[in-house]
């Protein structure tokens, strides 16, 4: 087993739309800004710079941490990199990894949030990961996502064999 990690899976190309849409959108936020501040505020030539590529700085760490989105595996455990944290959990404190219909609650309603691939710990309540069949890395190749399960599953039962043989002897 590797100490090294990695995604057993390839994310799909909707991320670099994900970050183009991004780029635009933050470059529309830029542009309208301008439009408003300076004459509102006298902002400067160079202040208006300044804002701009603080917002370029910050649009690059974000792009950064969104393609770096996803679930990776090593012989430790498996580790959920989401857009503002990370979580790694241990295989020996995995219980089993499953895919389940999720819904999430917002106020008093009950939305349906589609199928994703979730960690259940032997202590404690399920991990939502990033893998979602209806996600940006999965919404058009509905085999991807269940190879992806099917790869975290097998990297349970590798871990979980190479425990054994240790014990055993």
């Amino acid at each position: 087993m590797t100490s090294q990690w990695h995604r057993p899976y390839s994310p799909g190309p909707g991320r670099w739309v994900v970050v183009a849409w991004e780029l635009f959108g933050l470059a529309f936020f830029g542009w309208t800004t301008e439009r408003i501040l300076q004459p509102a505020v006298g902002w400067t030539p160079s202040g208006i710079w300044v804002l701009v590529l603080a917002l370029f700085a910050l649009w690059v760490v974000a792009s950064y941490r969104i393609l770096r989105m996803g679930v990776y595996v090593s012989g430790h455990g498996v580790r959920v990199l989401g857009l503002l944290g990370r979580r790694t959990v241990p295989w020996s404190e995995v219980d089993r990894i499953t895919v389940r219909d999720t819904r999430y609650s917002i106020g008093g309603l009950r939305v349906a949030g589609g199928m994703s691939v979730q960690i259940d710990p032997h202590d404690g309540g399920p991990i939502e990961t990033t893998l979602w069949a209806q996600g940006i890395d999965f919404a058009f190749r509905r085999h991807a996502f269940h190879a992806a399960y099917q790869e975290l599953r097998r990297h349970l039962t590798m871990y979980r064999q190479h425990s054994r043989n240790i014990v055993t002897g």
